[in-house]
């Protein structure tokens, strides 16, 4: 190998592979001298006596050793590139038994790219040999990753793993930029001729005598070696693992059909063992964080409590009381509240004595801790059955006497199920000031089972016109003539005043500053919060005809009426 003085001559005549061991402990120490003894000479038939794994799992921590054989490298060269090189890991899950065309490669999606740490020690195995050609060594340098195999976006129908590693050669610290004066002329070696000495004389150059050495304008040969320097290596050919979803799981939500002071959900997680596999797994952990509120497992009994062991094709349910928090400003019973809850679970797989892969399954969901208007409504009876019928009935307050509603009545949230299977609350303040805008959350749910997209229009109240029009009198000229040829007026002064005072008075008294509110597309379960903005320019009672509900796909109209009150006045809000 050339000396220190060519950095790209280190990675000339090296080899990079990936060995996924069956046992992570493995001493690939032993191992590696036990295959060179039989007499294994490339890299490929040394890392084939060690075992790995045949089949991986999605959600796995999975251990991944790289191993980089570098051929006639002494100790003093490895220890000085050793620290700059940086080692890559990526690994892409393929079809095996998708056709591919011509000229193309393969379609691959990405499931892990991670760096090894440089800051823990490699092992280094050197094995000295003599040959023919005379003696040398080879140097083999593993390292350890733990990579983790998340699921794919797209469903592939046999699905393999493949493990590619890189390695790059840093340029030293010491070797910078500023730190050179002249990358063109080396130190201790006489500078060539100026080629604009003439122009020394010139008053034009004055301040600075113009230099331009003759080396610059000479053709450079290389007389050292004509290949490439090679700064990164990458694994040429990749070994695929098949791989296969150890477990799945999925969470249900119900709310809690008992009236209560707070909004109570109960989730149902099913942890669910593929028939992928033949062997026990050990469920460990089953973590459940609330954002705001708190959780009370309804399974903690005898036989039901982690680890649980598992066999192909079971499931177990576990039961959670869900219960939102309520600050002193809140009130409960009115508005809508969104928590998130993040769910960690854990299992372990019993393949064999020496080999036990972990998976660890993390996402995180949205409940909803909307409160039913009447949940003592209770379901329907036997004898009256109807199309359509509302879960629930709105709870009227007795605090309305004398068609004067106090504080305690109006309502800062509406509940409404419209027929298209469609769930929507409003919720926002009750008293507002006059000229300030305020906005209405909006949280609306698809309950139907098919996907859905929706424009929101908030439309005004106008006044009613007097469907009755003015009752014609007949004119004063009429009735003062009593003479047969004199006809009666035909445009009365009582009916054009009449109609210009039913024209005036048609100000707005709330005007809504979001025009048009596009939801969707909303798959079947899934909720969606958005904004209703709305500008109060009069005193008092204030309303909306409706909130007008527009299915894009089939320009199906649905006008909610059931809105939040809203009481303006003209004196700014205490705060």
């Amino acid at each position: 190998m050339p000396g220190l003085e060519v950095p790209g001559e280190f990675l000339r005549h090296a080899i990079l592979d990936t060995v996924i061991p069956h046992n992570p402990e493995l001493d690939l120490e032993v191992a590696l001298a036990s295959a060179l003894e039989n007499g294994a000479d490339d890299l490929p038939s040394v890392l084939s006596s060690i075992p790995q794994r045949s089949l991986l799992f999605f959600d796995e921590f999975l251990p991944v050793r790289i191993v980089l054989r570098l051929s006639n490298c002494s100790g003093a060269i490895l220890k000085q590139y050793l620290p700059r090189l940086e080692i890559r890991l990526d690994v892409f899950v393929v079809d095996p038994a998708e056709p591919v065309a011509d000229h193309s490669t393969p379609s691959r999606e990405a499931v892990f790219s991670g760096v090894v740490d440089t800051n823990e020690e490699p092992l280094v195995v050197i094995n000295e040999f003599e040959g023919d050609e005379g003696s040398g060594n080879h140097v083999y340098i593993i390292w350890n990753i733990e990579s983790f195999l998340k699921r794919p976006r797209n469903r592939i129908q046999q699905p393999s793993l493949l493990f590619l590693a890189s390695v790059s050669l840093n340029p030293s610290e010491g070797c910078r930029p500023e730190d050179i004066e002249d990358a063109y002329l080396p130190p201790l070696i006489p500078a060539s001729t100026n080629m604009l000495q003439s122009l020394s004389g010139d008053k034009f150059f004055s301040n600075r005598e113009p230099f331009l050495p003759a080396s610059r304008l000479l053709r450079v040969v290389p007389t050292t070696y004509t290949e490439d320097p090679i700064y990164n290596i990458q694994q040429q050919h990749g070994h695929p693992f098949r791989v296969v979803p150890a477990a799945s799981a999925r969470i249900r939500y119900s709310r809690l059909n008992s009236y209560s002071g707070l909004p109570t959900t109960v989730a149902s997680l099913d942890f669910e063992v593929t028939p992928f596999l033949n062997c026990t797994v050990s469920f460990d952990k089953a973590n459940f964080q609330v954002s705001t509120g708190t959780i009370e497992p309804l399974s903690d009994v005898p036989g039901l409590q982690l680890p649980l062991i598992c066999r192909p094709r079971d499931d177990v349910t576990l039961v959670y009381k869900i219960t939102p928090e309520y600050g002193p400003e809140t009130n409960s019973s009115s508005t809508a509240i969104m928590s998130v809850l993040d769910i960690s679970l854990a299992a372990t797989l019993l393949l064999a004595d020496d080999c036990h892969p972990r998976i660890v399954m993390e996402w995180k969901t949205n409940i909803d801790f909307s409160m039913a208007l009447n949940p003592t409504f209770g379901g329907p009876s036997q004898a009256l059955q109807r199309l359509n019928r509302p879960m629930n009935l709105p709870m009227l307050s007795s605090n309305i006497g004398d068609g004067q509603a106090t504080r305690s009545s109006l309502r800062e949230r509406a509940y409404s199920v419209t027929d298209v299977g469609v769930t929507i609350s409003f919720s926002g303040p009750v008293r507002v000031q006059v000229g300030t805008p305020f906005s209405w959350d909006v949280f609306i749910v698809n309950r139907s089972k098919v996907p859905r997209k929706f424009a929101l229009i908030a439309i005004p109240r106008r006044k009613q016109v007097d469907s009755r029009g003015h009752v014609s009198r007949p004119s004063t000229s009429s009735i003062a003539s009593r003479k047969d040829w004199v006809a009666e007026a035909v445009t009365d002064d009582n009916v054009v005043h009449a109609r210009q005072k039913s024209v005036a008075g048609q100000e707005a008294e709330l005007i809504s500053l979001s025009t048009d509110i596009r939801v969707g597309p909303l798959l079947p379960g899934i909720c969606h919060s958005t904004e209703l903005k709305l500008l109060p320019l009069a005193t008092g009672s204030l309303h909306l005809e409706a909130v007008r509900l527009v299915d894009v796909t089939t320009n199906e109209t649905t006008d909610i009426r059931d809105l939040p009150d809203i009481l303006a006045d003209d004196q700014p809000r205490a705060s």
